[in-house]
């Protein structure tokens, strides 16, 4: 008895997907704002026009002052002099009387008007920003793995009996 059995070659392939892991990163930003600050400084200005602060004012009335008192006590003793040079002169004029005239028409003080001061307040301004950042991204991870092939051979048995 002859037998013959053929067995066909076989090819089986089993294929993966590749895998992508994909890990986001953002991008991180944190800003800090100092301000905005204005400061206006009118000292100079506000002194300028006599309405300047409490320093100023009085430095100011205290210099007066001074120039004033000296002014007085120049006046008065220029007055005893005159008063004394004139006494021992025997004349029909009164010398007070005189003295209290000159007095009246001395002087006519002087106006000064100005429309603004010279000069210009000072302006600071301030403002500051900080930028802080880190930067994101992506890290990609790949998987990959090779397609997995099985191979059967065939072939033919031949089986002789007697």
């Amino acid at each position: 008895m002859l037998q013959i059995t053929s067995t066909y070659s076989r090819f089986d392939l089993e294929v993966y997907w590749p895998r992508a892991e994909i890990q986001q990163h953002v991008s991180q930003l944190q800003v800090e704002t100092e301000g905005p600050e204005l400061e206006i400084d009118q000292l100079q200005s506000r002194n300028e026009l006599g309405i300047g602060g409490f320093e100023y004012f009085t430095r100011q009335v205290r210099d007066v002052a001074y120039q004033e008192t000296i002014a007085a006590i120049g006046k008065m003793a220029a007055s005893g002099d005159e008063v004394v040079q004139r006494a021992g002169h025997f004349r029909e004029e009164m010398i007070l009387p005189e003295q209290a005239r000159k007095a009246m028409l001395a002087e006519v003080p002087e106006l000064n008007i100005r429309a603004a001061p010279s000069t210009r307040p000072k302006i600071t301004f301030k403002y500051q920003q900080d930028i802080h950042w880190s930067q994101g991204g992506v890290n990609i991870t790949h998987q990959l793995r090779p397609p997995k092939m099985t191979w059967t051979q065939g072939g033919v048995k031949v089986d002789v009996r007697v």
